[in-house]
Parts: structure tokens; C-alpha cells; sequence
């Protein structure tokens, strides 16, 4: 354990110095701060704002999480950075789950300070405290942890170029599989083209199990069962995740 809380820190500190990571939190801000004047100007109601709000920070933290996921593990290669902690007593695992750990603290310290300013944006709109909104924001935090093991799996065996190819593909496959085998039902897909909608659906993460934008936007109670469900199935798809990783990086030379 003392092992995976250093490399954690580690991962934290080294990542938190990035021009890179700064930028995209600046941004993220202005965007947020820019609502000020949106919002009396052309949004005029309080869904509008949450809207644009929710959705903006779902954007810059999903760029955050590719940009974390498919850099932070080569980078320490290319450092030599795995080397040397990996001439400790530290095994490849602890490594790997330190390093996922680290990125997780580097998500939860840019989604609190967008939640923040996002809070700070309702407030001041006179829409109070947006608790449902805090949700929804904690809800996409736990989709971009997922985003985020799925990023380092696919770097142990992939080149920095095909991680982003491959997360990017899985990210926009993981919001479309709910819908593809609804749709299949809808229009009778039988057979072998009907399996392969729902081996897509089964392999890919469900992204949309998150997504409960629309519901805090319209101050709709979400239900503690659909949340509860969600974050076991993120938690147990991170586990299989990090599983395969660690199996791929142990046979791994480096």
C-alpha cells in the first residue's frame, strides 16, 4: 500500500506541472466564466445554463482524461522514470495501479475546481445550491476514471499514436452501444448482425450509464438505485481493466 500512495503522489506532482493540463484548466474556466454574460445575454433560463455548464465541463475533462490516460504512461518510459522504480522493491502491478491512482487524483482535483466555478455559476444565477448538477458532475468524474483505465490498458501493448486512436474509438463506440442495440431491436436485426450489435454491446464500457445531464438540468431527482448501479459497474469494469493491464505489462519487456 505504501508503495502505490508514493507512486500516486508522484504521478500527481509530475502531472499537476504540465503547461499542457494548465491549459486545458484555464480554458475550462474562461468557458465557465463566460457564462456570466451568456447567461442574461442569450441563455436567459437556468437549464440553459446548467446545459452549456455541464457540458463544457464534461468536455474539457473527457480532453483532460484522453490527454492523462495516453501520455503519463509513456512518458515515464521514454524518463526512464519505470526503470528506476521498477529497480526498487516495486512490482510492475503496484506500478501500474499507482500510476492509475495518480491519474485519478489529477481528475478529482481539476473536476473539483470546475465544479466549483460551476456552483459558483448557479449560485449566482439564483439557482442556489445545484446538488443534482454536483452529481452529475461526480457521475462524469467516475466515467473518466473508467476512460482513464481503459487508456493505460491499451498502452501497455500500443504505440502513444493508436492509445488515443483506440480510447478515442472506445469513448465514442461506449456512447452509441445502448442506442445501436435499441435500434437493432426496433427494426427486427436478427442473426449474425444482431450478435455482433450485441458483442459490442457487452465488450464496450456503457457510457451512457453516467450520463445524467438531463436530469440535473431539469431538477429531476435521480434515483439512488441507477446510480449505485452505475458506479458497481464502473468499479467492476475498471477492476477487469487494470487486471488485463497488469497481465500484459508482467510479460512485457521494457
Amino acid at each position: 500500500m505504501k508503495n502505490l500512495i508514493v507512486i500516486a503522489k508522484n504521478t500527481l506532482k509530475l502531472e499537476i506541472r504540465g503547461k499542457i493540463l494548465y491549459g486545458l484548466i484555464v480554458f475550462a474556466l474562461l468557458y465557465i466564466l463566460f457564462q456570466f454574460f451568456l447567461a442574461d445575454l442569450v441563455f436567459k433560463e437556468l437549464p440553459m445554463v446548467r446545459s452549456f455548464g455541464l457540458a463544457g465541463i464534461y468536455f474539457f475533462n473527457a480532453i483532460i482524461a484522453l490527454f492523462l490516460g495516453t501520455t503519463s504512461f509513456f512518458k515515464d518510459i521514454d524518463r526512464k522514470v519505470a526503470y528506476f522504480v521498477l529497480s526498487k522493491p516495486v512490482s510492475r502491478a503496484q506500478f501500474l495501479l499507482g500510476k492509475f491512482l495518480g491519474l485519478c487524483a489529477v481528475l478529482l482535483l481539476t473536476t473539483a475546481i470546475l465544479a466549483v466555478a460551476y456552483l459558483g455559476l448557479i449560485a449566482h444565477e439564483g439557482g442556489g445550491f445545484d446538488s443534482l448538477g454536483l452529481l452529475a458532475i461526480f457521475m462524469q468524474f467516475i466515467e473518466m476514471t473508467l476512460f482513464v483505465a481503459f487508456a493505460l490498458f491499451v498502452s501497455t501493448f500500443s504505440s502513444s499514436l493508436l492509445s488515443i486512436v483506440y480510447t478515442s474509438a472506445v469513448f465514442f463506440l461506449g456512447h452509441i452501444v445502448s442506442a445501436l442495440i435499441t435500434d437493432a431491436q426496433a427494426v427486427g436485426i436478427a442473426g449474425a448482425k444482431y450478435a455482433m450489435v450485441e458483442a459490442l454491446y457487452y465488450v464496450f464500457p456503457n457510457l451512457e450509464k453516467f450520463d445524467i445531464r438531463n436530469l440535473a438540468i431539469h431538477n429531476v431527482a435521480t434515483p439512488f438505485a441507477a446510480v449505485a448501479l452505475a458506479m458497481a459497474y464502473a468499479a467492476l469494469y475498471i477492476v477487469l481493466l487494470l487486471f488485463a493491464a497488469i497481465w500484459i505489462f508482467d510479460k512485457k519487456e521494457i
